[in-house]
């Protein structure tokens, strides 16, 4: 029997696996949804996970000739 306790590490554990997919991923520049979508479910984890890592780490998405890119928003620099 799985206690609530587990429940929430495994989640956690998604999300931290989702995040630091997308960080990896969008490091190297802009991709396309499609692709990160396919890369993500290749490597188990599910579009809900995904989804919430793009608005936890605020990834940008723009449509280019009907196709949706996904990027990192350049953070400030500390002056």
């Amino acid at each position: 029997m799985h206690t609530p306790e587990a429940n929430i590490r495994r989640r956690n554990e998604s999300n931290r696996r989702a995040r630091a997919f997308l960080l990896d991923l969008l490091g190297g520049g802009p991709q396309l949804y499609q692709m990160v979508h396919e890369q993500a479910v290749a490597q188990g984890i599910s579009k809900s996970f995904l989804m919430t890592a793009k608005r936890t780490l605020n990834v940008h998405s723009t449509v280019v000739n009907h196709r949706h890119v996904w990027q990192l928003r350049e953070t400030p620099k500390a002056a």
